[in-house]
Parts: C-alpha cells; sequence; structure tokens
C-alpha cells in the first residue's frame, strides 16, 4: 500500500460511488420505477444518450436497443450494468464451460484407487 493519503482518497471515493449508488436507488423508487420491468424503457433511453447508441420502438410499444448500431454492444453492455447495479448484483463473466485440463487430470488421479496411483507413477516416472 502506498500510504495514508492514498488510503484517505481512495475511501472518499469508495463512499461518493456507494452513496451515489443509493441515491440512483432511492430516486428510482420516488419516481415509481420499483421494477426493473418499469425502469427498463427510461434505462435504454439514458444508455443509449450515454453511448450514442440509437434505439427503437417494437410493435407492441416496448423499446430496444438497435442491433445494426455501431455503438449496440457497448451500449447493451452498459444497460446491463445499470440494471444490475439497481439490483445489487455485478456482471459476472462466464467461462466457456471448458474445466482446465490440469484440474481434469487431477480429479481423475484423485479418482484412483492407492493400487493405480502407485502403478501409474511407476509407469510415468
Amino acid at each position: 500500500m502506498k500510504n495514508a493519503t492514498t488510503q484517505t482518497q481512495v475511501n472518499k471515493l469508495v463512499k461518493s460511488y456507494l452513496d451515489a449508488q443509493d441515491d440512483v436507488l432511492t430516486s428510482m423508487h420516488a419516481l415509481g420505477l420499483d421494477t426493473p420491468e418499469l425502469q427498463r424503457p427510461y434505462l435504454i433511453v439514458a444508455v443509449c444518450e450515454y453511448t450514442g447508441a440509437s434505439y427503437s420502438e417494437s410493435a407492441t410499444g416496448k423499446l430496444m436497443l438497435n442491433s445494426k448500431d455501431k455503438n449496440y454492444e457497448w451500449a447493451k453492455t452498459r444497460l446491463r450494468d445499470v440494471q444490475l447495479a439497481l439490483r445489487g448484483e455485478k456482471r459476472v463473466n462466464k467461462s466457456s464451460g471448458k474445466t482446465d485440463p490440469v484440474d481434469a487430470l487431477i480429479a481423475k488421479f484423485e479418482a484412483l484407487t492407492p493400487a493405480q496411483r502407485r502403478a501409474f507413477l511407476k509407469a510415468v516416472v
């Protein structure tokens, strides 16, 4: 850690971030936007304004991001981040579902009986 001054500054930044998040939640509820379904159209407009992306209205009146827009992916990510933050969650990058090959080998080795382990180690070493 650098020093106490840096820590103090980081503490202030974190406090202001968390306070701002609480203020946003309180303000959304005060506006009557208590559910993700009610918040979504407003968030789409706000995120599009922020990212420069565009949105359109479906035949049923539902707002959606324009997937052909050059800023679509950025807007989609920011929209998801805001929606998750409003729910008190954060984005988790999902793995490809593949297990680490080393972990897979270790698991297979641990599944062997002691006699099979000795035979394997004798053959390898």
